[in-house]
């Protein structure tokens, strides 16, 4: 392997000197080590002259049959040389919106004290992203929503949402009964930035699910806006996720609309390209984000169930 890996440094920098300089070797040892590896094959590898080597036409043969073996053994070195270091260097994560609170603040401190030399860059979005192809370590989406092909890991449950709206204005306008009802109510929606696609109400009657779309009388594309709107009274919004509100259904602040009523959103996994060796800074995120939500080891999104 000696000998090859000598070989490999003389054909890529095309001279003794340059290879040796790289190696951390004299350029007599590189000699040597050639001369042996040409011995061993009987076989001449390299043209030598005053300006330089060159391959041989058995070199050149010799090159194409062993340099992708010869990289699978270096990227497998190199992989385990990473998982003895530390984790260093910039993480990439593309993640919705709603991630930012559920899954990600939470763990940024933690996560900062246990591996101080990983940077991480969080860009919130709701469409989905190519993470190969836009240069991201990984990407955070609800399960039904994932990139095909991808690993995931399940890092929150199930969202819980809730149709909420303040005491004054269901004093004003009245508690609806029904869904049905919603639709000749004040509605405030959300709409998806990137799509231009306006957020569908996810219900479920008792029989059946409903997917409303009722006239928004206020539309924005911030989740937090939409329940702002809310508790000052503007209309009857969709929460995304239950527990943003709870304060404010506890304290009375806004009151929950046909409680029951609104359906479950698929939970939200972590996805990364599917390859042999995880980069040690993403594997620790992995793990960090997995302790917090208690979940289990990661499945090909294609594997992934919608609601799992």
């Amino acid at each position: 392997m000696a000998g090859l890996h000598v070989f490999m440094s003389v054909a890529t920098a095309g001279n003794f000197t340059r290879a040796a300089a790289a190696l951390g070797l004299t350029p007599a040892a590189v000699s040597l080590a050639i001369g042996q590896l040409e011995g061993e094959l009987n076989v001449k590898l390299f043209n030598r002259s005053t300006r330089g080597v060159s391959l041989t036409e058995a070199g050149q043969h010799y090159l194409q049959q062993t340099e992708p073996a010869y990289r699978q053994v270096m990227q497998a070195r190199d992989a385990l040389k990473e998982v003895r270091s530390e984790p260093g260097g910039l993480l990439r994560v593309t993640a919705l919106p709603l991630a930012r609170s559920l899954v990600i603040t939470p763990v940024l401190a933690a996560f900062r004290a246990r591996y101080p030399k990983v940077r991480l860059e969080i860009r919130y979005e709701n469409e989905l992203v190519d993470i190969a192809k836009d240069g991201f370590d990984a990407g955070i989406r609800l399960a039904d929503r994932l990139q095909p092909g991808m690993i995931g890991v399940r890092i929150a449950p199930a969202l819980t949402c809730a149709l909420v709206a303040s005491p004054g204005y269901l004093a004003r306008h009245g508690m609806p009964a029904s869904i049905a009802e919603l639709e000749r109510h004040a509605c405030i929606r959300f709409r998806f930035s990137e799509s231009g696609r306006l957020h569908k109400w996810l219900l479920h009657d008792g029989r059946r699910d409903v997917d409303l779309d009722p006239e928004g009388v206020y539309v924005t594309n911030d989740a937090d806006a939409v329940i702002d709107a809310a508790r000052e009274g503007v209309g009857i919004a969709f929460a995304f996720m239950r527990e943003r509100v709870e304060p404010d259904l506890r304290d009375g602040t806004l009151v929950e609309v046909l409680p029951g009523a609104c359906r479950t959103l698929p939970p939200m996994w972590l996805y990364y390209v599917n390859r042999k060796h995880v980069p040690a800074k993403l594997r620790a995120f992995i793990d960090v984000l997995r302790e917090r939500a208690g979940t289990g080891e990661g499945l090909p999104c294609s594997d992934a169930p919608d609601g799992a």
